[in-house]
């Protein structure tokens, strides 16, 4: 049975079984901002980055993570300011140190695909051994 708004059944539609599928998947309205806001925050190549560096290398703090990905410290923390406001990023400190993480399902999936296109497979992460931040096998380069 179609779900249509009182205010909206004299409106003509064309096929209603996809107008009501359409309808049903943009139904949870809060989510779909939720996910615009993650987007569009991933649109952004230094936030990119910054999120990338979190989620291979593990926690970090902004001065490390500033030196990583070539930033300001000042420009690392209001970066990060505005992807903890999106729910992206969590912050924990440490008595004067704050380190931060990659948190959230949608953020982290999100950065495993763009992970595969960014990432190179020979790349060495030395923190984590032979192994990346999320347990996923890292190549080995021998030189």
């Amino acid at each position: 049975m179609h779900q249509v708004p009182p205010a909206r059944r004299d409106v003509r539609v064309i096929d209603p079984d996809q107008v009501c599928d359409a309808a049903a998947v943009l139904a949870d309205g809060a989510q779909l901002q939720h996910s615009a806001a993650v987007l569009d925050a991933l649109g952004d190549v230094h936030r990119l980055s910054i999120l990338l560096a979190l989620h291979h290398a593990g926690d970090l703090c902004v001065s490390d993570l500033a030196f990583a990905v070539g930033m300001s410290d000042s420009a690392v923390s209001h970066a990060l300011r505005l992807l903890r406001a999106h729910g992206m990023v969590s912050a924990q400190r440490e008595g004067r140190l704050v380190r931060y993480r990659v948190v959230g399902e949608l953020t982290t999936r999100l950065l495993d695909v763009v992970s595969e296109g960014v990432v190179g497979v020979d790349v060495v992460l030395h923190a984590h051994g032979a192994a990346g931040a999320h347990g996923e096998a890292v190549a080995v380069v021998n030189d």
